[in-house]
């Protein structure tokens, strides 16, 4: 996984993997410079400080230089290119410091191991830093008090560490590298496949693009980030809520059995989630039913049955005839279904079991007194019922 991870970047690793802030030394594959970063570092967006699209180029000309600042009263060291009006010392002058002494290396990165040897020798004497971010947002970390160590001081250290340079730096032919090429495709698309993801198109060209793939666990297609999936270990969402919801119901299934078994319900499978139907057998009728556990845990009657929210054909006819009507279809289903019957006076009407329920015993002419003939009595309710089925497919 971690050679995976060198490669993707652009690293050939030219020894063993010890830990992940470990330097570990390698070949760049698009400069052909060896470098050594750390595991952690590359993780997180790094790679190459030749090859790098951010920050100074390691990999041209650049300078060495001192700088002082009279109202400050501080001393700075710093390295760029200190070309173009954009040039970090420009920058520098702008508030306020002055140019002591500069000067050119054949690369930015000899440049560098100047800079850091001098800066080494300024820590262990305790000199750095002196001015706070808030004062000098760039560059703060590299500045000393004057009254501690002078310019001419700080650029003789300078002079000390060039002589020590040992390894020669050879300038980059050509332009710097664009951030797409510092990552291999192929390699990207390897280590996608161990988190878990098959890419559906090539690598986008930027860690930070997304990257439509699939989960090789659930097949949920998804556009995560190169760059999240390898530094923050992104996996796929559908996969995260399910283990979620799986540690959930494993973590309340314990107190859902005994609150259903409280209520009389004895559950048929293992507990699903709060709000699904759940197989039970009611110890009072023994008849299944599937009422939610949350619904139960509010207080409901579990068993529709035992409750009278529910009934067989059977039942609900044998309530009808009881009341005084004749079913003449079988059973909707619910007791709030209309229901077609005919009452003992011969009238066909509309009703619902929860009205018989609710204590209806007669139509409307039963109880308004009325006497009809049958045939005026079937015409009549032959009318009334093509209005409410009328009604009812409108």
């Amino acid at each position: 996984m971690a050679m995976a991870v060198m490669r993707a970047a652009g690293l050939e690793p030219l020894e063993p993997y010890a830990t992940s802030t470990t330097a570990w030394r390698c070949r760049c594959t698009t400069c052909g410079n060896e470098v050594s970063p750390t595991l952690i570092k590359v993780r997180s967006g790094g790679g190459c400080k030749f090859c790098a699209t951010h920050g100074i180029d390691l990999a041209v000309p650049s300078k060495v230089y001192v700088i002082t600042h009279r109202e400050w009263d501080a001393v700075k060291i710093g390295i760029g290119a200190c070309t173009g009006c954009t040039s970090r010392l420009v920058q520098h002058e702008r508030q306020g410091w002055r140019l002591y002494q500069a000067r050119e290396f054949a690369t930015g990165a000899a440049a560098y191991d100047v800079e850091q040897a001098v800066l080494g020798r300024l820590r262990e004497a305790g000199l750095v830093p002196f001015v706070t971010s808030d004062v000098m947002p760039n560059g703060w970390t590299e500045t000393c008090s004057a009254s501690r160590i002078t310019a001419a001081e700080v650029w003789a250290m300078v002079d000390e560490e060039t002589r020590s340079i040992e390894k020669p730096y050879v300038p980059r032919a050509g332009g710097r590298p664009s951030a797409s090429v510092l990552i291999d495709a192929e390699a990207a698309a390897a280590e996608m496949r161990a988190c878990g993801y098959e890419p559906l198109v090539p690598y986008p060209g930027r860690t930070n693009a997304t990257w439509p793939s699939r989960c090789t666990i659930c097949g949920h297609e998804g556009r995560p980030t190169f760059n999240a999936v390898r530094n923050a270990g992104q996996r796929c969402r559908v996969c995260r809520v399910k283990e979620t919801q799986a540690k959930r119901s494993a973590k309340n299934a314990p107190k859902a059995a005994q609150t259903m078994r409280a209520a009389g319900l004895e559950p048929l499978e293992p507990y699903p989630r709060s709000a699904t139907p759940w197989r039970c057998r009611c110890t009072t009728c023994g008849r299944e039913t599937s009422p939610t556990y949350s619904n139960v845990n509010a207080g409901s009657r579990g068993c529709r049955f035992c409750g009278r929210n529910s009934a067989t054909d059977e039942e609900a006819s044998a309530e009808v005839r009881a009341a005084g009507f004749e079913p003449l279809e079988p059973y909707p289903g619910k007791t709030t279904d209309r229901w077609r019957c005919r009452c003992r006076c011969s009238m066909d009407l509309i009703l619902t079991l929860t009205s018989i329920r609710r204590g209806r015993t007669m139509c409307g002419a039963c109880s308004s007194g009325a006497t009809l003939s049958p045939s005026v009595a079937t015409g009549k309710t032959s009318a009334m019922v093509a209005t409410v089925l009328g009604r009812d497919q409108t």
